[in-house]
């Protein structure tokens, strides 16, 4: 990864955060104070997902080695919300960075209990903290990038696109130890749904005649994906459990 970083960065040099990307659709002011309202408050979504994860947490079929990824996850789920909002507050590359970073602290933990359950348990115990460090490097690096004059926003992406792709793959090609599956394909849905939304934000705004834009609807798309991600891991089953059970 820091190979392929490091040659793209040598062959085509820096790639800045692109500025139009803080122009959201959705300016409408709620309550007289609260600005850029739609993306703001439908973080409320994700804060729904981060509770619903917490009240599953006692009942989360995971082994100890897991425990620490599950619960990392949660933790996640809410700074997100927290961290999102905050940005939609006020858009720019400053506060972008606190949307970003809790965003790294839930793939990492879903990537390795995907990589637990398809491929070695041992992943969950020995993958969480590098996948994590890294995951957060990348968006640390874009901000001191930016601080020394020479943005470079790709490792992030690249970062972000890698832990996203490796979860698809492994859902798509790896044989599960448990059951449940269809509450993963789901959060990959609701992943491609997230991503389709953000890239046609001005496009939805204006289709519903501006009651939502693409932005509102990703945060509720995101909030959908973790409610799948807690679902797995509280109604999973062991297979050879299941095959066992009385019909």
């Amino acid at each position: 990864m820091i190979a392929v970083y490091a040659a793209t960065w040598l062959a085509l040099g820096p790639l800045p955060q692109d500025p139009a990307y803080h122009l959201f659709a959705d300016v409408r002011t709620c309550f007289g104070f609260i600005p850029r309202a739609g993306d703001v408050l439908t973080n409320l979504a994700i804060l729904a997902a981060a509770v619903y994860g917490l009240r599953l947490r006692p009942r989360m079929n995971v082994a100890p080695d897991e425990r620490p990824a599950a619960n990392l996850l949660v933790v996640g789920a809410f700074l997100t919300a927290l961290g999102s909002a905050y940005y939609h507050w006020d858009p720019r590359n400053a506060t972008l960075v606190w949307d970003r970073l809790p965003m790294m602290l839930t793939l990492p933990p879903i990537l390795v209990l995907v990589l637990a359950d398809r491929v070695n348990p041992a992943f969950a115990r020995r993958a969480l903290g590098p996948l994590t460090v890294f995951s957060l490097a990348s968006v640390l690096w874009w901000s001191f990038s930016e601080a020394i004059g020479q943005e470079d926003v790709r490792l992030y992406f690249m970062v972000r696109v890698l832990l996203a792709v490796a979860i698809v793959l492994l859902v798509v090609f790896r044989p599960s130890r448990y059951t449940g599956t269809g509450w993963l394909v789901g959060a990959i849905v609701g992943e491609g749904a997230m991503m389709t939304f953000e890239r046609l934000d001005h496009q939805v705004f204006a289709a519903t005649g501006g009651l939502a834009s693409g932005h509102n609807l990703k945060h509720v798309a995101v909030g959908i994906a973790l409610v799948c991600v807690f679902n797995w891991l509280a109604r999973r089953r062991p297979r050879a459990l299941a095959a066992l059970a009385p019909a």
